[in-house]
């Protein structure tokens, strides 16, 4: 049975030039494990299925951002290339591992990282409709473009925000003012880009329920 659903495969740029190899080993582990827990919308855990890559698959994208987040920090100051694949999985889904599938969802998502390893750019959908692909792409390119060169306490405010976390909690798990904490906001425009990417989750869950009713 033909089902639809969210492939997200990601790579870690330039891994091999990694100084400690190990230790980004252990993060990338620790982080795939919590979103594992985290993630309601997991029907294929987080997988590593290189040394350098990794993968999943969702019922809807609901706090995939999150994830995307999570990764980016956990791994800081390296860089992580996501690429998110919309279709169908043409194999059973295995609820173990993300591994053993097959389908248009997996070729989608790996055509984007392969399209990625050619730009700068960190995000990209593929399999959307055709009148929000190139917007939403273009959405992703420029958000990409601003977290590249974002500090690991922007990435540390804007993922509490992410999960709705108040300025006042954010202080005391940050150890930073208030007044650092929305200056941060507003210089970086932390509202506007976390209220994009959840918009790009809703195009993405609409995506997949109009190819479901066909």
């Amino acid at each position: 049975m033909r089902m639809q659903k969210i492939v997200l495969i990601a790579d870690i740029v330039a891994s091999r030039k990694i100084k400690d190899r190990s230790a980004a080993q252990k993060a990338l582990t620790a982080v795939i494990r919590q979103r594992n827990r985290k993630n309601p919308h997991l029907v294929s855990p987080y997988t590593i299925t290189l040394g350098d890559e990794f993968q999943a698959v969702f019922n809807q994208a609901d706090d995939l951002f999150i994830d995307v987040m999570s990764l980016i920090l956990a791994l800081y100051p390296e860089q992580i290339r996501f690429s998110i694949g919309v279709g169908t999985i043409d194999t059973p889904i295995n609820r173990q591992q993300a591994i053993g599938m097959d389908g248009p969802a997996f070729y989608l998502a790996r055509q984007g990282i392969d399209q990625l390893k050619t730009s700068d750019y960190l995000f990209t959908t593929n399999g959307l409709l055709e009148s929000q692909q190139n917007i939403v792409n273009n959405s992703l390119f420029l958000v990409s473009h601003h977290i590249s060169k974002w500090k690991a306490s922007r990435l540390s405010v804007f993922r509490l925000l992410q999960q709705g976390i108040s300025v006042a909690n954010m202080t005391r798990k940050l150890e930073l003012t208030d007044k650092a904490i929305y200056k941060t906001i507003d210089h970086g425009e932390l509202k506007v880009i976390n209220q994009l990417l959840m918009d790009i989750e809703k195009i993405i869950n609409d995506a997949v329920a109009q190819q479901r009713k066909k």
